[in-house]
């Protein structure tokens, strides 16, 4: 009998990791057994999502899949390739076969998640890969996982948008040019229950504040605007 693939899964916390966590969980064929995020440069926040490092924790632990940390060298991800390059090859060094993520392919991320980690002899594995937005939230929604959301693009939603749960209701009131998985970053989320969770991670809101980021695009530097409410370990 063919032993299962050990796989280590790229953990952000939110919805649509959660979702793909899953349904690797689901398959017998595969033994996801570790979760590895990226971090700022202090280790207390994650990147993107702008959650605290002891919330992944306590999602991990509720979990039971061990959470490796990955520091970046700069607040915009810098050695990013490098880092997470070094974190692939440990794993490889230590058994494991593939590296798995939840991107849509609207994120276009896969060609890069080959070239990275190809040449480290890991698979890739996307369980949400060419599922549309409407696929993906529905099928979220589905599960009866809880999740708020935590980050707001600022350009297309309000503030009343942020630290509120991610139901049907939400969704469906969303700008008709807003993707309703948030996949071009309209809006990132915390997910704290669901099946995968042997326990929830009991959370109360955070404090509603405005966050202004300049990062270097294509077409040089450029400030974005959100709106971030931060939730608390209850």
């Amino acid at each position: 009998m063919t032993r299962p693939l050990r796989v280590a899964f790229q953990w952000s916390g939110g919805k649509d990791s959660a979702l793909a966590l899953s349904l690797l969980l689901a398959r017998d064929d595969i033994s996801v057994e570790r979760l590895v995020t990226t971090v700022a440069p202090d280790e207390s926040v994650a990147t993107v999502h702008h959650v605290p490092s002891a919330l992944l924790r306590a999602q991990a632990e509720s979990i039971g899949i061990p959470l490796e940390v990955v520091p970046m060298a700069g607040p915009e991800l810098e050695g990013y390739a490098e880092r997470i390059g070094a974190v692939g090859a440990r794993l490889r060094e230590a058994g494991f076969d593939a590296v798995a993520f939840g991107d849509l392919s609207v994120s276009g991320a896969r060609v890069h998640r080959d070239d990275l980690f190809g040449p480290l002899g890991l698979q890739v594995l996307e369980p949400l890969w060419q599922w549309t937005s409407r696929e993906c939230i529905d099928r979220f929604l589905a599960t009866g996982m809880r999740a708020v959301t935590v980050v707001v693009d600022a350009a297309v939603l309000g503030p009343e948008r942020v630290g509120v749960p991610v139901d049907r209701e939400f969704v469906e009131s969303l700008p008709a040019d807003v993707d309703p998985c948030g996949e071009l970053g309209e809006y990132h989320t915390f997910v704290h229950d669901g099946p995968i969770f042997s326990e929830p991670v009991l959370v109360r809101r955070g404090v509603t504040r405005s966050l202004s980021v300049e990062i270097g695009t294509t077409r040089g530097r450029q400030r974005f605007d959100y709106w971030v409410c931060t939730p608390q370990l209850a």
